[in-house]
């Protein structure tokens, strides 16, 4: 039995930086950093430095947001001299995750030309078909879909590959599920990745009207397998959590953080006010690593995960030993699982979910020669 970690030294760190805290140029109906109370400005350069000089090494950094392009062509480009000081040494992998809205040719000049040598991987976030994505708006109220399939076609004329993470909400599965999902995958030929996740706010311990059971999600996620498999689409991009489903139920490690025993606090947030949380799913409010100034992050993540709710975390792993899918599962998510606490259905639901997705893979896993 492999034992889930919240963290765990020697096993690397990914690290999400909060280029302007939670500032954006879209107003996305359901965006859960809306609720931070974090700083807009710029993060200031030593912050930036300080964090990278205490953080494990290897480390993977994603310039993140909010919406990380904001902070503009010149500023951007002071983070990525100061992070090529210390690629290849300290940082093994840039990446960035944009909506889009703003890549321009100057930012490909920026990312993929100026700074060839990072070897940046992008990836950008749409929610499906223009209906699908009805929730990710423009401070306007106008959807945002256009504009970044643009983002897309942008980048597929300078021969760049881009991953899409989609959050599927209950428009998705209303406006048309998962062939059609499928058909607009199909549609974007330089796709590198595809990542789906749930939106599962919760409000006053239900579920926001948007918002999917992790049933609903599980459910999405077998008919969107069958369309990508019947499509052959795994002989162009990886989908999760497909692949890391498939790789648990033949034995393989997956890196996706769902079905692996690497959690929340292998993935530092960092503010630009210089205060640190785990996995920014969570709240930085409830779980602050570090508070300001950036002290070593590898001693304050220890520390962290002793205290306050992350020992509500650690229980949530104790509740999954003796599970029967315990070793394909892996807890699944545990920021998911937090919110859920107080909301015993959905808790339960959660689990459900979790046994659904294992019976309907193993059946199918079994016809499906997908390279894991």
């Amino acid at each position: 039995m492999k034992e889930i970690q919240l963290y765990e030294r020697g096993r690397g760190t990914n690290l999400i930086v909060k280029t302007a805290g939670n500032a954006c140029d879209l107003d996305c109906r359901y965006c859960f950093e809306k609720g931070k109370s974090v700083p807009h400005d710029p993060m200031p350069l030593p912050v930036l430095e300080k964090a990278i000089q205490t953080v494990p090494a290897p480390c993977s950094l994603v310039m993140h947001g909010g919406e990380p392009l904001i902070v503009g062509h010149k500023q951007f480009q002071k983070y990525l001299d100061l992070i090529s000081a210390y690629y290849q040494e300290k940082i093994n992998a840039v990446r960035v995750q944009t909506n889009g809205a703003l890549l321009d040719d100057e930012w490909i000049e920026l990312l993929f030309k100026r700074n060839r040598h990072l070897g940046i991987e992008i990836a950008i976030s749409l929610d499906g078909t223009e209906q699908m994505n009805s929730l990710r708006t423009d401070r306007n109220g106008n959807n945002s879909f256009n504009r970044v399939l643009g983002a897309f076609r942008l980048l597929e004329r300078y021969g760049i590959r881009a991953g899409m993470l989609s959050v599927i909400s209950r428009q998705t599965i209303q406006v048309g599920g998962a062939k059609e999902y499928t058909e607009l995958l199909k549609s974007i030929p330089n796709l590198a990745f595809v990542k789906i996740n749930a939106l599962f706010n919760m409000e006053d311990n239900k579920l926001t009207p948007d918002s999917i059971t992790p049933s609903e999600y599980s459910m999405f996620i077998i008919k969107l397998a069958e369309w990508y498999i019947k499509a052959r689409l795994y002989e162009y991009f990886p989908l999760e959590p497909v692949l890391s489903i498939l790789q648990r139920l033949r034995g393989h490690p997956s890196r996706y953080c769902n079905y692996s025993t690497r959690k929340c606090f292998h993935y530092l947030s960092l503010y630009p006010d210089g205060s640190v949380g785990p996995c920014d799913c969570l709240p930085i409010a409830d779980f602050s690593i570090v508070s300001a100034g950036c002290g070593n992050l590898e001693n304050a993540a220890i520390r962290a995960v002793g205290t306050g709710n992350a020992l509500r975390l650690q229980d949530l792993i104790r509740q999954c030993q003796g599970c029967d899918i315990y070793d394909f599962c892996l807890g699944g998510c545990l920021s998911h699982r937090y919110y859920f606490t107080g909301n015993p259905t959905l808790s339960r639901d959660f689990c459900e979910s979790k046994h659904t997705l294992y019976r309907a893979f193993c059946k199918l896993g079994g016809n499906v020669h997908v390279v894991v």
